[in-house]
């Protein structure tokens, strides 16, 4: 939500050819995150709402329905995976270091922000 990526982001989640998944959980942490003190200097109230009506308006909220099991060292992250694998998912997008250090979870690769715009860009799919 900081910096260049953030139209980035909104280009990617407005794309027709893909879809993006959330569940309630990732939502909640994201808000707990962005609502930390040192963050309103970089990211105004009003980015922060008008970036959740983007998500509700333009990502699919499901359910996780699958309970995922993963040797993943911060265990409050196997939500995420649970989340990919009730869906199921193409990729997992994620910074979180713990996540990209498995490389992959049940055969679903998991990539920087980054790295899947660079894959977009491979595949003639540019993020403009």
């Amino acid at each position: 939500m900081i910096g260049k990526r953030l139209s980035s982001l909104a280009i990617v989640l407005n794309r027709q050819d893909i879809e993006v998944y959330v569940c309630e959980q990732l939502l909640d942490e994201i808000q707990k995150v962005i609502s930390r003190p040192k963050f309103d200097k970089l990211i105004s109230k009003e980015t922060r709402y008008y970036f959740f009506e983007m998500v509700y308006d333009v990502c699919n909220v499901t359910n996780v329905t699958i309970q995922a099991e993963s040797p993943i060292r911060d265990i409050k992250d196997l939500y995420l995976l649970s989340m990919a694998e009730s869906v199921p998912v193409d990729y997992i997008i994620s910074g979180d270091k713990d996540l990209l250090d498995l490389g992959t979870h049940a055969g679903i690769p998991v990539l920087k922000y980054a790295d899947f715009v660079a894959m977009l860009s491979s595949q003639g799919k540019a993020i403009n």
